[in-house]
C-alpha cells in the first residue's frame, strides 16, 4: 500500500471504522456507489481496508443506473482494472420523475435509490450498507436541522436499517472533501456524472455558503462540530 494512501485518507477512513466499530468479522458491505467522488473512494478505501484490516469482511459496489448517469462505461472500466468488485441494477425511474409544487424531485429519487439498495441488499443477504457521508455533510445536516427543525441531531456513523436487521454505516464520516478530492485525482478515477438538470442545484447550498463563511474567522468550525456531536453534556440541555 502506497504512503500517501495512509496519509491522504486510509487513516481517517480507518479511525472512523474502529473508533464508532463499524465493521464486525464476517460482515458482508454494500456500498452504494453513484459514481462520484465520495461513494467512489468509498468503495475503494474499504477494498483497501480489506487487506489490512484484521477483520475478514466482504465488500461490494452497487450502481443503481437509473437512466440520467454519464462515463458510465468509461468509470465501469477503470474500476474494473482498480480491481473493484461493482454492479450495475438498471431500473429506468428518473425521466418519470418532475418537478412538483416548485420541489426538485431530488428527495424522491434519493429515497427511490435507497430503497432499490437496500432491496439487493436484502435479496443478496449483505448484512450492512455503506453510505458516503463526509465530514462536510455531516456538518451541514447538524446546521440544517437547527435552523430548520430546531433540534440538535447530525448524522450518524452507525445506525439500523428501520426495517430489517440490515445496518447502515458511513465510513467517511471524518474525511473532508478536501482530501476526498485529493485521493481521487492521485487516483485519476473518471468519475461518472448525472445528466438530470435537477442535479446542480443543492438544498445544502445555502447551509454550505454560511458554513464556509463561518470556517474564516473558525478554520477549524466543521471539525469541532464533529467533535461535538460527540461530546455532549446532557447536563447543560435544556
Amino acid at each position: 500500500m502506497n504512503k500517501w494512501e495512509s496519509n491522504v485518507y486510509l487513516k481517517k477512513l480507518r479511525q472512523a471504522v474502529d473508533h464508532f466499530q463499524l465493521i464486525k468479522p464476517g460482515d458482508r458491505i454494500l456500498v452504494g456507489v453513484s459514481g462520484g467522488k465520495d461513494s467512489t473512494l468509498l468503495l475503494y478505501g474499504l477494498s483497501q481496508l480489506r487487506k489490512v484490516h484484521p477483520y475478514n469482511f466482504e465488500v461490494e459496489g452497487l450502481i443503481v443506473n437509473h437512466g440520467m448517469l454519464g462515463n458510465m462505461e468509461t468509470y465501469l472500466t477503470y474500476c474494473k482494472d482498480l480491481g473493484l468488485k461493482l454492479t450495475v441494477h438498471t431500473e429506468l425511474y428518473a425521466e418519470s420523475l418532475g418537478e412538483e409544487n416548485g420541489f426538485s424531485p431530488c428527495y424522491t429519487c434519493s429515497r427511490l435509490r435507497k430503497g432499490i439498495v437496500k432491496r439487493i441488499a436484502l435479496e443478496k443477504e449483505f448484512n450492512a450498507i455503506a453510505y458516503g457521508h463526509t465530514l462536510e455533510d455531516v456538518v451541514e445536516t447538524f446546521f440544517m436541522n437547527i435552523v430548520k427543525q430546531g433540534k440538535i441531531a447530525g448524522i450518524p456513523a452507525l445506525s439500523q436499517e428501520s426495517e430489517s436487521d440490515i445496518k447502515l454505516i458511513r465510513p467517511l464520516i471524518l474525511l473532508d472533501e478536501v482530501a476526498i478530492q485529493k485521493a481521487i485525482e492521485i487516483l485519476g478515477i473518471p468519475l461518472m456524472h448525472d445528466t438530470c438538470t435537477f442535479a446542480h442545484g443543492r438544498v445544502r447550498d445555502e447551509a454550505e455558503k454560511v458554513i464556509q463563511r463561518i470556517e474564516e474567522t473558525y478554520p477549524a468550525f466543521s471539525e469541532q462540530v464533529v467533535k461535538a456531536l460527540q461530546n455532549v453534556d446532557l447536563n447543560r440541555l435544556l
